[in-house]
């Protein structure tokens, strides 16, 4: 079995992943990846290991999988962040997790966050977008595309959601793992059932005010007033 290094020896990492949210969030986004065949953080704080490998075996089905897996300890213009990337067989994902160190303790907290995940099912490509929006609500893109005749067919279906409990985040995870296509199609159908529809104010934010395109309102009313008087 051929073993690569990590880009970051994770086993100097223990003191950032040495908390409950943490281990909770990123033990759970590995298994919802169905990457439970890989050796995840424990009650010691060490993440999977201090290697990666291009290949592994799982040693109850002697299936290999096909996976790498970086982590990475960054300072963005959100503060802290650890994030995970690489590809898992056929899934390639980004987990990105943003947090201040002082207010991790035991308890587990519902952090800003931001996944992406993209697999190919029956020759179209899936990816799924899901990020923390101002800590109040979480926005959801899943997007959908083939590609024929050197064009690509695309379609997506972007909305948001009052859901800021990481448990349910992650069984959205392993829904799209499973079977991205039921996923897109089941929010595909949502949204057409709950059509967006503007107020007139809404609508007159994106226009400009032209008077003499206002309607004619007495002859307009007078109209009216027959068509109603024939009924």
């Amino acid at each position: 079995m051929e073993e690569n290094k990590f880009s970051v020896n994770l086993a100097n990492m223990n003191e950032v992943f040495n908390n409950k949210t943490l281990r909770y969030r990123i033990n759970g986004f590995a298994y919802a990846c169905h990457m439970h065949d890989i050796g995840v953080m424990g009650d010691s704080g060490v993440l999977f290991n201090s290697k990666s490998f291009s290949t592994l075996k799982n040693k109850k089905t002697d299936e290999e999988h096909s996976y790498f897996i970086a982590v990475n300890n960054d300072f963005n213009p959100q503060g802290k962040s650890v994030t995970l990337s690489g590809h898992h067989d056929d899934l390639s994902f980004t987990f990105i997790n943003y947090y201040d160190k002082e207010k991790l303790d035991k308890k587990i907290y519902d952090l800003p966050f931001s996944i992406s995940l993209t697999k190919t099912l029956n020759n179209d490509t899936y990816e799924l977008h899901i990020e923390t929006d101002e800590g109040i609500r979480t926005e959801f893109k899943i997007v959908k595309y083939r590609e024929i005749n050197d064009t690509n067919i695309y379609k997506n279906v972007h909305f948001y959601a009052n859901i800021l409990d990481f448990s349910t985040i992650l069984k959205l995870v392993k829904s799209f793992v499973y079977n991205p296509s039921l996923v897109f199609d089941t929010y595909s159908d949502l949204k057409e059932k709950y059509k967006c529809v503007y107020t007139s104010r809404d609508v007159k934010d994106g226009i400009l005010q032209d008077t003499k395109l206002d309607k004619p309102m007495g002859k307009i009313k007078k109209l009216v007033q027959r068509i109603t008087n024939n009924d």
